[in-house]
């Protein structure tokens, strides 16, 4: 039997791709990057990235370019690997869509809050991002 990832580096990907999933930048998103500035501006900007690629069906961007090496590394240390588990995680998400309201930088690390916008009734939730490599790459929910 093949191990499973763990389920909370799984659940935030699936959350992650749920936020994502049908809202493509040009198409769906109502993110405004003018409102933003500076460091806070990438973040947002590393969240529309996120939106799209999940959007373009685009696992390996994701887990390569888009994701915390720490949860893409615990995605591929188990099962069939990152790619495999963030197209899981696609394919079952609800077509959301996704606008970031505000961003908040401390050092390293930020949190961007989004709002959902489900159809039925709207709602917000938190990504964590980390700095990398001079990138925000999305390190949970």
């Amino acid at each position: 039997m093949t191990p499973r990832p763990p389920a909370a580096a799984l659940a935030a990907v699936a959350t992650c791709a749920a936020l994502a999933a049908g809202c493509a930048p040009t198409a769906g998103s109502s993110t405004k990057l003018s409102n933003f500035r500076g460091d806070q501006r990438q973040v947002a900007q590393a969240v529309v990235d996120f939106q799209s690629a999940a959007n373009d069906g685009d696992e390996q961007r994701i887990c390569r370019d888009l994701l915390a090496q720490a949860l893409a590394g615990r995605l591929a240390a188990h099962g069939r690997g990152c790619p495999a588990a963030v197209h899981e995680a696609i394919r079952d998400a609800d077509s959301l869509d996704m606008t970031v309201q505000s961003v908040r930088v401390t050092g390293p690390r930020a949190s961007a809050r989004v709002k959902l916008e489900t159809g039925k009734k709207d709602r917000t939730a938190r990504l964590t991002l980390v700095r990398e490599r001079g990138t925000w790459r999305i390190a949970g929910l």
